[in-house]
């Protein structure tokens, strides 16, 4: 190889690894303090939900929700994206585990 092409590979390997560093440094290295998507917050909120369905049975998802959301234990700062979709994806969740969880 000539001196120009070893110049030339060296370039682009070092714009390669300039690049995935830099890809490195974009992506997060730890958790947000309210992410709700961890197991303990999704737990909680499972917890929550069997609580209120319950309580109250054959609750309809809205007014399941509205109970979830005035629970003592339901923290709006840390659950501050929960809503009625996310409920939904909590419920196919839960009934993974728990087959015979009606609502």
């Amino acid at each position: 190889m000539k001196t120009i092409e070893w110049i030339m590979m060296g370039a682009f390997v070092g714009g390669l690894v300039l690049a995935f560093y830099k890809l490195y440094l974009f992506f997060p290295k730890k958790r947000l303090a309210d992410d709700d998507t961890t197991p303990e917050s999704v737990e909680l909120l499972e917890r929550i939900m069997v609580e209120c369905n319950n309580s109250h049975p054959h609750i309809d998802e809205e007014s399941l929700f509205q109970m979830m959301t005035v629970h003592h234990d339901f923290d709006s700062k840390h659950f501050w994206r929960f809503n009625e979709n996310r409920l939904r994806h909590l419920i196919d969740h839960y009934r993974l585990k728990e087959p015979n969880f009606r609502r």
